[in-house]
């Protein structure tokens, strides 16, 4: 994020006011700051990883089935990594270390976290309408079907909060830096194909060969559209919002299923 008037850097995809200025502390770009959106996330990100060693405890980060996390796994030891770590922690250190070089705030006031989570909840209606026309279910995909309630809400959270880490907050920032840095090209051009790109990056990882399902056209189209939408999230509102949004989706599917069943 760029302070106004601040030289931007080529891979800057959107500006923002001073963060200690009157307009940048307003709640639109209060929570497209790291800090407020951790602190908005990490309730969930308990929930899910707490919960996950309780139901799995010998499989703490290999119960939970998430390609997401099988993708951090993989940069973590590409990273020159060979012993334990959790993709929780990976995400603090992250979110804070994007904080800290960005210099921004950590002051905010109370009211954007209960506000966030509105906010969040609302976004999830184009979602289900996206749903309603190609007759799919959640988002949370690379796992065989669980047939506790239980069990499907820990993981609609860590499919919330990692697809997020991976597929918005880490696939976005890359194809920036590849398409403008090193492939220079015009800004409105790269914006269109990083978005479009990393949709698609999403909706393929769920099949064959690293998700568990088999091609499904419906659900490929489905979740590249919901790419696109939770990218759009991603930019304009923040990494918490997209996450809260994606999770919550999934924890309202799936808790409508098991009503049915």
């Amino acid at each position: 994020m760029a302070k106004a008037g601040a030289t931007s850097k080529p891979h800057e995809v959107a500006f923002f006011p001073p963060p200690d200025s009157a307009i940048g502390q307003r709640y639109y770009y209060v929570t497209q700051r790291p800090w407020p959106s951790l602190v908005f996330i990490i309730p969930m990100l308990l929930f899910f990883e707490i919960g996950t060693y309780i139901r799995t405890p010998h499989t703490p980060t290999g119960g939970t089935q998430l390609v997401a996390t099988y993708l951090i796994d993989l940069m973590i030891k590409a990273l020159g990594s060979t012993g334990a770590y959790y993709p929780g922690l990976v995400t603090v250190v992250l979110l804070l270390a994007i904080h800290m070089v960005g210099k921004h705030p950590w002051r905010f006031d109370i009211y954007v976290i209960p506000a966030m989570l509105g906010e969040s909840l609302i976004w999830t209606a184009p979602l289900f309408v996206f749903d309603r026309v190609l007759h799919t279910a959640q988002l949370t995909g690379g796992s065989v079907q669980h047939a506790v309630w239980l069990d499907d809400l820990i993981r609609s959270f860590g499919a919330g909060i990692y697809e997020e880490l991976v597929f918005r907050l880490i696939c976005i920032t890359v194809l920036a830096i590849l398409f403008i840095d090193l492939f220079k090209l015009p800004r409105a051009m790269a914006a269109g194909l990083v978005i479009l790109a990393s949709a698609l990056i999403f909706a393929s990882i769920h099949h064959h060969p690293l998700g568990a399902e088999p091609f499904d056209g419906a659900k490929f189209t489905f979740r590249t559209i919901a790419g696109l939408y939770l990218a759009g999230l991603f930019v304009f509102r923040g990494f918490g919002i997209a996450a809260g949004c994606h999770a919550l989706y999934n924890v309202i599917v799936v808790t409508l299923a098991a009503i049915g069943r």
